[in-house]
């Protein structure tokens, strides 16, 4: 239908057309990703004093404790972010292996996290530092402390890193 001519000419036409876009700002070109480490890589618990939580109307009293620091880092190539929130939970381990507890029995903790600023440059670094206190229900101090953290970016908007940190036995 066509002959070589104008197949020729359409398709510079449409290789000139892909090039025109000179000037128009880049998008995104790739996953968001925040590295998140911690400093220790492995946390060692140490015998807590007296820092209780509430259960049922009464004091508990969590005899382990375990303290780090969350480092975050941001490629040189990425945009800005800003951070909205720090979760915290432990979880029982036995092995380095989590063991869910059997009901009722649960996992009880209180984190005390200290940040520094709440936004991450390109190339830049932000760190947080964490106290933990727990209680596992089979008494033990193995366990993973697992932090999640919601970041903020004005061009992709939210999303959400976690890092598990294991507590040796």
């Amino acid at each position: 239908m066509f002959g070589r001519r104008y197949v020729a000419v359409l398709l510079a036409a449409a290789f000139s057309a892909v090039g025109c876009q000179e000037g128009l700002p880049a998008g995104p070109t790739g996953p968001l990703e925040v590295q998140l480490s911690s400093a220790p890589a492995t946390l060692t618990a140490v015998p807590s004093t007296g820092v209780t939580v509430t259960v049922d109307g009464a004091a508990v009293t969590l005899p382990w404790k375990a303290s780090f620091a969350l480092v975050m880092n941001l490629g040189v190539d990425l945009e800005a972010v800003a951070i909205s929130s720090l979760v915290g939970s432990v979880q029982q381990a036995v092995g380095g292996v989590i063991v869910t507890p059997t009901a009722p029995a649960r996992e009880l903790f209180r984190f005390d996290p200290r940040p520094r600023g709440n936004r991450i440059e390109p190339g830049g670094e932000q760190v947080v530092e964490f106290d933990v206190w727990y209680l596992l229900p089979n008494g033990g101090r193995e366990a993973i402390v697992a932090v999640n953290v919601s970041f903020v970016s004005d061009v992709r908007g939210l999303f959400v890193n976690t890092i598990q940190i294991p507590v040796a036995p």
